[in-house]
This record gives C-alpha cells, sequence and structure tokens, in this order.
C-alpha cells in the first residue's frame, strides 16, 4: 500500500470528498439502501437521485435491478431480491465552494464559486463464501475483493481491488471509518486489515479532472461491506 500523496490529501480535504456515507446492507430477506452517517444517524434519501442497483447471481452474472421494482420510502430504498454481490449507485450532484461556504449548485449557478465539482457514489455488499465476489460488476467505481473472505477475522489482512469498470485504478484512496489507509498501486490493489466485527466497510476514492462549466472534477466514491466472521 502506497502512502497517501499530495493530491490524495486534497481529494479528502473537507468540502471535496463526500461528508455522508451511502451504502447497501441486508433487511430481512432483501436489501436495503441508506444514506446518511454509517453506525450512526439515517438522512432521509432521495429516491430520484438512487440511479442504479446491480444484482450479481452465484456465477457472477450481472443484472440491472429495473427503478420501478425497487420500494422507497423516506430513508431507505428496499431491494427485494436476492443477490451474492449488489450494487446501488447515487448521484449526489454537483457542489460548489463559496466565499460563503458550500452550495449544492454547479459552478455556473453558484455565485462567486472557488472550486465546483460533481459527486458520484457507489455502494457494494458481497455475500462472504460465493464465487460471485471477486468478479467485477462493471460499476464506475467499484472494491472487488481479490481473494475469498470466507473465515477472515478482525485482525486479518484482505487484498481488495478498485477498479473502473472493469480496470485497475491506482492512486485510489482506501479508507475505513473515514480514515485514509494509503493509495492502491499500479494494479489497483490494497492490503487491508481489518477492524470491524460483524460487518466491516471499506471505502476508496478517487478525483478526475472535467473542466466542465458546471465543475472542475469528478469525485468518485465507492464503498464495500461484507461480514467479517466473529
Amino acid at each position: 500500500m502506497r502512502l497517501l500523496s499530495t493530491a490524495a490529501a486534497i481529494l479528502i480535504a473537507p468540502g471535496i470528498a463526500s461528508a455522508h456515507d451511502f451504502w447497501v446492507e441486508r433487511g430481512g430477506d432483501a436489501f436495503v439502501v441508506r444514506y446518511g452517517h454509517r453506525g450512526g444517524e439515517v438522512l432521509a434519501i432521495e429516491g430520484a437521485k438512487v440511479k442504479a442497483v446491480r444484482c450479481a447471481d452465484r456465477s457472477g452474472a450481472a443484472r440491472d435491478i429495473p427503478i420501478a421494482q425497487l420500494g422507497f420510502e423516506p430513508k431507505e430504498v428496499k431491494v427485494p431480491v436476492r443477490c451474492d454481490a449488489i450494487s446501488a449507485f447515487h448521484h449526489s450532484g454537483f457542489y460548489s465552494l463559496t466565499p460563503d461556504g458550500e452550495v449544492n449548485l454547479p459552478r455556473n449557478k453558484a455565485e462567486n464559486a472557488v472550486k465546483a465539482w460533481e459527486s458520484r457514489q457507489f455502494a457494494k455488499w458481497v455475500e462472504v463464501g460465493s464465487p460471485a465476489i471477486t468478479r467485477p460488476l462493471g460499476d464506475e467505481l467499484e472494491i472487488v475483493p481479490a481473494t475469498d473472505l470466507s473465515g477472515r477475522k478482525v485482525g486479518d489482512k484482505v487484498t481488495l481491488k478498485v477498479l473502473s469498470q472493469g480496470k485497475p485504478v491506482a492512486g485510489a484512496i482506501v479508507a475505513v471509518d473515514h480514515k485514509p489507509l494509503g493509495e492502491t498501486d499500479s494494479a489497483g490493489e490494497v492490503r487491508v486489515r481489518l477492524r470491524s466485527p460483524g460487518v466491516e466497510s471499506v471505502s476508496a476514492s478517487v478525483r478526475r479532472s472535467v473542466k466542465t462549466p458546471e465543475a472542475d472534477d469528478l469525485v468518485l466514491e465507492a464503498s464495500l461491506a461484507f461480514e467479517v466472521a466473529r
């Protein structure tokens, strides 16, 4: 794992990375998509911002779940399907930093914008023990276990890959509980020590320069959640 570069430090600075979590978890016989602070306050989720949900069976074959099949509620989105791996895409929108603070507007609609960015979040859950978890779903940014996670406990190290539409991403910032651990190597891989009993959640972030009228940068964030053996 590489140490954080100057560019990485800028990406995780306040106002650049998302202040809220977006995640998928089990909810009875279905999956539930939530927004807010994982392990803390769950906030209202705007259904219109949930743009896609993708599901893979045990073989790893992925399919998109029609939005009409999702159950939208004020603080969660229910996905009534069985998946060995599932991901959701949340388009957080555009943000601008102004002398008066941060506003949820693109640069061309924010007065005196100093910097602007577009935020896209991808959340993923995988079923430990399934062969599907090592196969990518093809999201714009995703974390994929490089090996089987069965029997892994707190304190064990696992190898994860950060991919963009199936291709390795070097220099992605990897974090647990919003605490940056380092960057992915040239193969998009990183070694992470498991810290959370029950369920572990690992995140990765990258920033890409776009220089459009709406934003200077595109910030992509991905999370991976899975069960940890007790």
